[in-house]
């Protein structure tokens, strides 16, 4: 298989990798009580809560922070935390589109080929520096935002009594996605930069 083939498929991993982040959890408390599994998944824009006995429901962010305000109360910090998160995701997001469309252009000979490898590259390398830095910034934003008025501090992944039941705190399956999704930008920047060939891939018949 072409080196070029190899980093168009890292590329589109990353990019599926980032979509479904987007709407996955990035953080979840669970724990038991009564006899009944309890917990709840964050997510970057709404979170699914399930208590015991009942179904679980999910409210978006903007609905409660509108709650909130309706209440006369300030809005948590906490929510930043989310928000910044969110939006250096989409960025990641957009910047793997503009690497997956260069990286396409370089590995089938569509425009200029060292324009656009030398723009696959660059754009390689933002792409697995934003898919870095946005799980970097949750999990060390988080704890401090979470647990600010709390007497207790909890790291990222951590337990806890509470109400009687001990509650996990830990990642969801999309923070671990954007670490996946930084390891297959990489790998498909350093392919881009190691290959000299000026074509990537043999153009198509």
């Amino acid at each position: 298989m072409k080196k070029g083939i190899i980093a168009l498929i890292c590329m589109i991993l990353t990019l599926v990798f980032i979509l479904v982040a987007l709407v996955g959890p990035w953080y979840s408390a669970s724990g038991e009580l009564a006899g009944a599994k309890v917990y709840t998944n964050y997510g970057l824009t709404s979170s699914e809560t399930k208590d015991a006995g009942e179904d679980p429901e999910t409210t978006s962010y903007a609905d409660q922070k509108k709650d909130i305000k309706d209440a006369g109360d300030d809005v948590p910090s906490l929510y930043s935390v989310y928000d910044n998160t969110f939006y250096i995701t989409i960025i990641a997001l957009v910047i793997a589109i503009i690497a997956l469309i260069c990286i396409l252009g370089a590995t089938f000979s569509f425009g200029k080929i060292k324009t656009m490898k030398m723009l696959g590259g660059i754009f390689g390398i933002l792409a697995v520096i934003f898919c870095l830095i946005a799980p970097i910034y949750f999990m060390t934003a988080l704890p401090g935002e979470m647990w600010k008025n709390s007497t207790e501090k909890y790291g990222f992944w951590d337990t806890a009594e509470i109400w009687g039941a001990k509650v996990t705190f830990g990642p969801g399956y999309a923070w671990y996605l954007m670490i996946i999704g930084f390891i297959t930008s990489l790998i498909a920047a350093i392919i881009i930069f190691m290959d000299k060939k000026a074509p990537m891939a043999a153009p198509p018949q």
